[in-house]
C-alpha cells in the first residue's frame, strides 16, 4: 500500500471516529462501513484494523436503529474472532456480549436470555474478568433485564438482588452501576406485586441518587417518576 492510501485510511477513520464522538450514528455507521471495504481490500478480513472497523461498523448499525442487522453482524464477528483467538478470549466473550445486547434491543428476549445463560460461565471463569469485574456485573445486569422481558419475574428479581449485593460490595454504595441496579430491583420488586417493599426501596434509593448523580440525572429521574407513580397507586 502506498502513502497516499495510508493517509486516506487515516483521514477515513478520523472522519469516522469524529462523527461517533459527535453522536452521528448514521454518519458513523457508512463512514465505518467503507472504513471496513476498505481495510478488507488492503489487508484482508482476518487484520486487527479490519476487526476493529467490522466491530465498529456493527456497533454503530444497531446505535443508527437497525438492531437485527447489528445483532446479525455482531453474531459474525463473534463466530471469526473464537475461531481466531479462541471462546475464552476476552474479546470473543465481549463480542457475545453485544451479540446478546443487540439481540435484546431487537426485541427477541428470549434468545438474548438464552445468550447470557451460555456467555455468563464463560466470563465468570475468565482469569482476567470473574463474577465481580465491574464489565460482568453490567452483562448481569443485562442478563437479569432479558429475563424481565421474557416474563421470568422471578428469576430477574433473584439476580437483581445478587447483582445488588455484589455492585455495594464491589464497587461501594455510591457507584453509579450500584445505583441503577437497585433501581431496577425496585422496579422488579412492584412487578414481582410487592408495591409497598418497592415504594421503601425507592424512598431509601432517591435521596443518594440525588446526592451522588444530581436530581437532573436520568437515573435520578427515572427513580423518582417511579417513586412517585407507586406511591399514588398505594394511597388509592
Amino acid at each position: 500500500m502506498g502513502s497516499g492510501d495510508d493517509a486516506d485510511l487515516s483521514l477515513l477513520t478520523v472522519r469516522a471516529a469524529a462523527a461517533a464522538a459527535a453522536g452521528d450514528a448514521l454518519a458513523a455507521r457508512d463512514l465505518y462501513c467503507a472504513l471496513l471495504q476498505a481495510h478488507r481490500q488492503a489487508s484482508g478480513p482476518q487484520h486487527p484494523d479490519t476487526l476493529a472497523a467490522q466491530y465498529n461498523t456493527a456497533q454503530w448499525t444497531g446505535e443508527a436503529g437497525n438492531a437485527a442487522d447489528a445483532c446479525a453482524q455482531m453474531a459474525e464477528l463473534s463466530a471469526l474472532m473464537e475461531q481466531l483467538c479462541g471462546p475464552g478470549d476476552d474479546d470473543t466473550l465481549a463480542l457475545r456480549a453485544k451479540h446478546a445486547y443487540w439481540t435484546m434491543v431487537a426485541g427477541d428476549a428470549a434468545a438474548a436470555r438464552d445468550l447470557y445463560a451460555a456467555l455468563l460461565p464463560a466470563l465468570f471463569a475468565c482469569p482476567r474478568l470473574g463474577r465481580d469485574h465491574s464489565y460482568v456485573l453490567e452483562v448481569r445486569a443485562e442478563y437479569a433485564m432479558c429475563l424481565a422481558l421474557a416474563g421470568d419475574t422471578g428469576e430477574a428479581l433473584r439476580q437483581f438482588s445478587a447483582l445488588v449485593t455484589d455492585s455495594e460490595r464491589v464497587l461501594g454504595p455510591a457507584h453509579q452501576q450500584t445505583l441503577a441496579a437497585r433501581a431496577s430491583l425496585a422496579a422488579m420488586t412492584d412487578k414481582a406485586g410487592d408495591k409497598t417493599g418497592a415504594y421503601q426501596q425507592l424512598a431509601a434509593l432517591l435521596p443518594m441518587a440525588a446526592e451522588v448523580l444530581g436530581p437532573r440525572h436520568l437515573i435520578t429521574h427515572t427513580i423518582r417518576w417511579h417513586f412517585i407513580r407507586l406511591g399514588q397507586e398505594l394511597q388509592r
